[in-house]
């Protein structure tokens, strides 16, 4: 086996434990014996645990077009298509976690293990777009199309939907039926809009009827 791929072979196994145990909880040996290897190959690729776990970021995190995404992104809030980048938005993230699941509970290890430079590689990774999206949010609430409130708790609320569905179906398994990423991000960018999306003021006239009873 080559270099290249022994690599690829350990990373691989180096993601499913750590995706079980976190990064606290795995060991060496338990990386090895998942890559029915010897525990002496992995350090003869990578110097420690620590730079094993971090080839493992680089990887997942490497497989996701940060450029194409911001490309992407950015057309839609040139043209202020909310519901395209909501739901675009919401399907990505869907995608990522019927697609990777198991990298998805890593980032969530990282998080509650603290450990700090897996959240800062992460961040930088994300950051930027999340920016960018909050920063759309306060233009759109300037020209009167999305209501007040917060410009980073609605985008909260936008990503956070997504990624609680992706952790409850794909982490949890405790939703058994099988419905399509596209249905799910329709649906709930329906449901998002029609919360924050701003409505024209009820007139006088119309308000009266809305109290008329038979």
């Amino acid at each position: 086996m080559s270099s290249v791929d022994r690599q690829r072979q350990l990373l691989d196994a180096a993601l499913t434990v750590f995706s079980l145990k976190g990064f606290k909880g795995t060991t060496t040996k338990e990386i090895a014996a998942a890559a029915g290897v010897a525990e002496a190959v992995i350090f003869q690729h990578f110097p420690s645990k620590e730079a094993l776990y971090n080839a493992v970021l680089e990887l997942n995190l490497g497989a996701w077009d940060a450029e194409q995404d911001a490309e992407a992104i950015s057309q839609y809030m040139e043209r202020d298509e909310d519901e395209v980048l909501f739901r675009t938005s919401i399907l990505r993230i869907l995608n990522c976690y019927r697609t990777n699941a198991a990298f998805q509970r890593v980032v969530l290890f990282a998080a509650l293990e603290g450990h700090e430079q897996g959240i800062r590689r992460l961040r930088e990774q994300f950051e930027p777009v999340y920016k960018q999206f909050q920063k759309y949010i306060e233009k759109r609430q300037r020209e009167g199309a999305l209501t007040d409130g917060d410009p980073l708790t609605i985008m909260i609320g936008i990503i956070g939907v997504a990624h609680q569905y992706g952790l409850v179906k794909s982490i949890m398994n405790a939703e058994p039926r099988d419905i399509p990423d596209e249905a799910v991000a329709e649906q709930f960018t329906k449901i998002l809009l029609d919360g924050i999306r701003k409505r024209p003021p009820v007139k006088n006239k119309e308000r009266r009827k809305q109290y008329v009873t038979i």
